[in-house]
């Protein structure tokens, strides 16, 4: 790697900075109307009040037998259920029901106390440490629905005990005023997409038993997310919050601290895993809201709390619909995307680097796809990959090696120049220009052509550790290609490293070392330019100690294929004598000057002319 490279790395760097800069600016002045409606609709919201939930002790008290306390204990019970739930008395107390729905990829539990969740198993998956997968349980999941009733009375459905009528892959909650007066909540299995569940709320009657005024009732749902994978800091820092705009691509709150965010006019919000989400889903969309996310560094065994809170507008209508679902179930792209409501994306980089996505969804996902029907071991179909686009790449490639060559045969001529002009650099810079020009020789010609294959690294780097096709799929030493291949356990943490050895990561350094040292260094002046290209891979190898064995694995590969086509290409295509007699016979050629010399002439001209005044 030479200076070129590292300007050229350097300015593509800065242009995607600022682009992204701009494009957060755009964002946020148009999203800055919507918030403030959002907080005038927000600002009706009351507190709920406090109530007495205690009776008195039922121990006789001066002289008053003890079942006249009871009795009077009863009647007070009565009195404060009536007057916090008023017309949902009825559903106040009761016993807790379960009730478990079952398909072949989900199995799902229900609580009548709340008509909620209480745990979802997704099938066919296991845990790090061989465990029925189970995306929430009792206790990690919280969902409630709150809104005010008559005399201000605020009703929070977590509290209410719910009938249920249960039939094939379905199951109906009931809350009852009266007979035609009612909240039913409705979950089913959906017959057409995978992992999908049909969550439909109903007010049936409840229009003069709202509080007069109501025009929105509160969806609230909280929700701890359990460790599923084997690297709490590896599944933690692509755990977070996604939702979706309406016409826009999904967004996402920092995977690395707490953050929080108001919403208006989106479709979902998604609870995401490194490779398991939760999403709640709106057919006709949600109009304003709010999501949080908060760290769970003290709890090994969770990784963070994530809450969202859902404003659905209500229009004073006898019955009022509202019509959503839930998705349970794998990151699995595929799957994902069939759904075609942007929910993939979670899956793929978006924003300001998508055509990190455009590399993974238009190449690499497709050739990963077919070459996964061959039934092949996925270690085996990561060589083919990178074999293919090695082979996809080549012209690139052959461009590249070709340009170092000529500028190694060059060499020994720009050694003489500096030697010449060591005491005026402007002159060795026009000298040195005119040289590559009469040899026709461009000394970004090794560094474009690498350039051009930087997104499908970038791709690679962002498709590896999302590819749930590789989590728990050995290759070679590695047990699980979705996490690091630790061949020594440390009984200590070093610090930026950790506390085990990746294999994979060593050998890729190695290489990357190795690689470097077969690489034509340019003299640039600085000699501590040349050392670079060996002392970068070993920065890097904390850094990658622990990613996925896939992506290490691949890096690998790339390195030492990469030092098969060099050799190959040197060996049996280009002819360093052949070029240095073609480099010759340009330099024979007149050669028109473009604007670019002229001007690097005159500014060298004057430069020599000042130093002669002095």
């Amino acid at each position: 790697m030479d200076r070129n490279n590292i300007i050229g790395f350097a300015l593509i760097a800065g242009i995607l900075v600022l682009y992204s800069m701009y494009n957060m600016k755009q964002v946020k002045e148009k999203r800055q109307q919507q918030l403030e409606q959002f907080a005038a609709d927000s600002a009706n919201i009351q507190e709920r009040p406090t109530y007495i939930d205690t009776v008195p002790g039922t121990a006789t008290e001066g002289g008053i037998e003890a079942g006249a306390v009871l009795a009077t204990d009863s009647a007070q019970t009565a009195t404060i259920t009536a007057d916090e739930f008023g017309s949902f008395s009825s559903a106040a107390a009761g016993d807790e029901k379960l009730i478990t729905l079952e398909n072949d990829q989900l199995k799902i539990t229900f609580s009548s106390k709340g008509a909620d969740m209480k745990s979802v198993e997704v099938k066919g998956y296991m845990t790090f440490d061989s465990l029925p997968l189970v995306l929430f349980d009792e206790g990690d999941n919280a969902s409630n629905l709150h809104f005010f009733i008559a005399n201000n009375r605020s009703i929070n459905t977590k509290d209410l005990f719910f009938t249920a009528q249960e039939s094939a892959g379905e199951v109906v909650f009931r809350a009852a005023v009266d007979a035609n007066k009612y909240l039913e909540k409705r979950y089913a299995f959906n017959k057409e997409k995978k992992y999908l569940v049909d969550y439909d709320l109903k007010l049936v009657g409840l229009n003069d038993v709202l509080a007069p005024g109501t025009s929105f009732i509160n969806l609230e749902v909280k929700r701890s997310l359990r460790k599923l994978e084997h690297s709490k800091k590896s599944e933690d820092s692509h755990t977070t919050a996604f939702y979706k705009y309406k016409n826009e691509d999904a967004s996402s709150l920092s995977p690395t601290e707490a953050a929080q965010e108001r919403l208006t006019a989106f479709e979902w919000i998604s609870f995401k895993q490194q490779f398991f989400n939760t999403t709640l889903i709106s057919k006709e969309g949600f109009s304003s809201g709010t999501l949080k996310t908060t760290l769970l560094t003290d709890e090994p065994q969770y990784l963070k709390t994530m809450e969202a809170s859902f404003i659905l507008p209500f229009n004073g209508s006898a019955t009022q619909n509202y019509n959503m679902q839930y998705y349970l179930g794998p990151n699995h792209y595929q799957t994902l995307k069939s759904l075609d409501i942007g929910l993939d994306e979670i899956v793929m980089v978006t924003g300001f680097m998508s055509w990190v996505s455009a590399v993974n969804k238009y190449l690499v996902i497709p050739v990963f796809n077919w070459l996964e029907g061959f039934n092949l071991n996925y270690g085996i179909i990561i060589l083919i990959l990178t074999l293919l686009i090695k082979i996809i790449l080549s012209p690139l490639t052959y461009k590249s090696f070709k340009s170092m060559a000529m500028m190694k045969v060059l060499q020994p001529e720009l050694t003489e120049l500096k030697e010449k002009y060591k005491d005026d650099q402007q002159k060795f810079a026009t000298e040195q220009w005119k040289l590559f020009q009469s040899a026709g020789v461009s000394p970004l010609g090794g560094c474009l052509p690498q350039l051009l294959q930087f997104p499908i690294l970038i791709a690679m780097y962002y498709f590896f550790p999302a590819s749930i096709e590789l989590r728990q799929e050995s290759f070679l030493w590695a047990n699980d290609l979705s996490t690091y291949d630790s061949i020594l356990n440390l009984p200590f943490e070093i610090p930026f490293y950790g506390d085990h050895v990746s294999l994979f990561t060593l050998l890729m350094t190695i290489t990357s070392v190795l690689y470097a040292v077969t690489q034509p260094q340019m003299n640039t002046g600085q000699p501590g330019m040349k050392y670079l290209p060996y002392i970068f891979p070993i920065m890097l190898l904390p850094v990658f100690n622990s990613f996925p064995a896939a992506l290490t694995y691949y890096y690998f590969l790339q390195n030492v294929l990469g030092y098969a086509q060099q050799w190959a290409t040197k060996k049996f295509i280009i002819n360093e004598d052949a070029l240095h007699k073609k480099i010759q016979e340009n330099k024979k050629k007149p050669v028109k000057k473009n604007m670019w010399q002229m001007r690097l002439e005159e500014v060298a001209k004057q430069q020599r002319e000042k130093q002669k005044k002095k």
